[in-house]
């Protein structure tokens, strides 16, 4: 482990540094498992791999030597979410085919997106910019394997930032809030992406409003400083008779 986190990190004293705080150690650790069971290599080479992982790094010692490490990694963490949102209600396939994620189904996502990821690239301003940045083509391949990159990269982010909040002990002590995290952040992703392309909301009709402007509020919760967001925005949720994620927990 500790010659594979040389490689990736860089020189042996960020390596031996990062001892001096488990929390630090943890994410570390949990950094090298974490790629080593996605298919991110499949997209970077191993230079662009050192230079995510070194950035990953810094941005965990950052958090853990802030004054409030807590609340700085929920602010990083709210933002790298709600952009790994963005991606994965793309990378969702539609039924018949097999959903790794077990997103689809939950209220708002459906898996019917991919499809339309030629038009999104050019209606929403945030897609057009990132992928303006790599290419001008549009060709539906060329869009597609870069999506599947962004996605892998923030997929890791998140999961490194994820790991930082465990080590904090920001979590419920019954039950994690990170899965009713994510289902909210994709259903806002998945119903802003379908009000651009003018297609129905992925909601049930009569409650897609209410729930839409529910599930957002949920980035807002994380970052109010609730104890267990979840629990509070599912209290929040009940009072506006919106449907629920179905928990896996």
């Amino acid at each position: 482990m500790s010659s594979w986190l040389g490689r990736l990190f860089g020189r042996r004293t960020a390596v031996e540094k990062k001892r001096d705080n488990p929390v630090l150690a943890y994410a570390v650790q949990q950094a090298a498992e974490i790629y080593e069971e996605i298919p991110l290599r499949n997209h970077i080479d191993e230079k662009r791999r050192a230079a995510l992982a070194r950035d990953l790094f810094l941005e965990v010692h950052r958090i853990c030597a802030s004054s409030d490490p807590v609340t700085a990694c929920r602010d990083k963490y709210v933002a790298a979410m709600l952009q790994l949102a963005s991606y994965q209600v793309l990378v969702i396939p539609p039924p018949p085919q097999e959903d790794p994620s077990g997103l689809r189904g939950q209220p708002g996502i459906t898996g019917g997106l991919n499809e339309h990821l030629v038009k999104l690239c050019a209606v929403n301003d945030a897609l057009r910019s990132t992928m303006f940045e790599i290419t001008e083509s549009e060709d539906f391949d060329e869009l597609w394997k870069i999506v599947q990159r962004l996605y892998w990269e923030t997929y890791w982010l998140v999961a490194i930032l994820n790991a930082t909040r465990v080590g904090l002990k920001d979590c419920g002590e019954d039950k994690d809030w990170d899965r009713d995290f994510l289902i909210a952040t994709c259903a806002t992703a998945e119903h802003s992406y379908r009000w651009e392309l003018e297609l129905p909301p992925g909601f049930p009709e009569t409650v897609a409003r209410d729930a839409a402007g529910a599930y957002a509020v949920f980035a807002d919760i994380v970052l109010s400083g609730a104890a267990n967001p979840a629990l509070e925005w599912r209290d929040y949720c009940l009072g506006m008779n919106v449907p629920l994620p179905v928990s896996s927990q």
